[in-house]
C-alpha cells in the first residue's frame, strides 16, 4: 500500500518513517511536515493510506482529509481526545493518539489492509466515484480526477447528478446555469453547448453514465458501476449524517445556489 506521513513535528516524523519502511505491508512513498505540499503530492499521486497529524499550522489534518480521495484511507495521530468523533465522521481507518509506538502501528496493520481489499474489490466493479460530501469531485477507476472543460459542465452535471433521474426543463437549466444573460434563447444555445461538452467528457473517460434527453429536458442515469456518496445517503436506512449535517456539507468548495 503506497504510504505518505503528514506530521509536522520532525522528531515524530523520523520516528514514523523507519517503522513504516520497516513495514512489509506498506510503501513508504514520502513524508511531509507541510500539510499543503502533502495535498500537492497526493493530488499528483495515487496514494492508499495516510498517517496525519491534526494539529497542524497551514491546515488542521480534519481539513485535509476532506480533499482525499474515498478510496485513500486515514490513520490520524494527535495527542488530542477531542477529535475522534469528528475523525470518524470522516470515514478514519483508524485514531492513533501520542506518543505513537511501534507496538501501535504494528496493532493497526490488520484492519488496514482488511479494508485495504475491500476498497479495492469495490473498486474492481467502479468505473467512477462521484463525491458531493465536503469537496465536490468525480474520479475514474484508477483515481484519476476527470478534467471538465468548462465550470458550467462541471456545474450541469452537479445538477443533473443532485436530481437523480429527474428530467429537468432546458429553460430551467437556462436559468439556474445561466441567470445574468438578459436574452432567453442566448441562455439556451448555451445549454446545449454545455451538454455536448458534458456527453462528450463522460464519452471520453469512459463512466457509466447516460446523459437522456427526454421532450424538453435533460436528466442524467448513472449505471450500476458508478458510485455516488450523496446517493449512499439517501439509500441508507441509517445514517451518521443529519440532513442538516448533509446540506452543509455539500459542495462546500463551490458556490452552488441551487441545492
Amino acid at each position: 500500500m503506497r504510504t505518505i506521513l503528514i506530521e509536522d513535528e520532525h522528531h515524530i516524523l523520523g520516528m514514523m518513517e523507519r517503522i513504516i519502511k520497516e513495514e512489509p505491508s506498506l510503501e513508504w512513498i514520502g513524508s511531509f511536515q507541510s500539510p499543503v505540499q502533502a495535498l500537492t503530492f497526493i493530488q499528483k499521486h495515487p496514494v492508499d493510506l495516510v498517517f496525519l497529524d491534526i494539529e497542524m499550522p497551514e491546515m488542521t489534518g480534519l481539513e485535509l482529509a476532506t480533499y482525499l480521495p474515498e478510496r485513500t484511507q486515514i490513520v490520524f495521530t494527535t495527542a488530542h481526545q477531542q477529535y475522534a468523533v469528528e475523525a470518524f465522521n470522516l470515514h478514519a481507518t483508524h485514531y492513533l493518539l501520542k506518543p505513537i509506538t511501534e507496538q501501535m502501528i504494528h496493532n493497526v496493520i490488520p484492519r488496514i489492509i482488511q479494508r485495504y481489499e475491500t476498497i479495492q474489490q469495490k473498486n474492481l466493479h467502479q468505473s467512477c466515484r462521484i463525491q458531493f460530501l465536503d469537496r465536490f469531485s468525480v474520479r475514474t477507476q484508477d483515481g484519476s480526477l476527470v478534467k471538465w472543460p468548462t465550470q458550467k459542465t462541471e456545474e450541469l452535471f452537479a445538477y443533473l447528478v443532485y436530481h437523480r433521474k429527474q428530467v429537468v426543463n432546458k429553460w430551467v437549466l437556462a436559468e439556474t446555469l445561466y441567470p445574468d444573460i438578459d436574452e432567453p434563447q442566448r441562455a439556451l444555445h448555451n445549454v446545449y453547448n454545455t451538454i455536448y461538452r458534458l456527453k462528450k467528457t463522460l464519452a471520453e473517460h469512459e463512466l457509466d453514465i447516460i446523459v437522456n434527453t427526454i421532450n424538453n429536458g435533460y436528466s442524467i442515469e448513472l449505471g450500476d458501476t458508478c458510485a455516488c456518496d450523496y446517493y449512499d445517503w439517501l439509500d441508507a436506512t441509517e445514517s451518521t449524517i443529519s440532513k442538516t449535517d448533509l446540506k452543509n456539507r455539500l459542495f462546500v468548495d463551490k458556490d452552488y445556489t441551487w441545492h
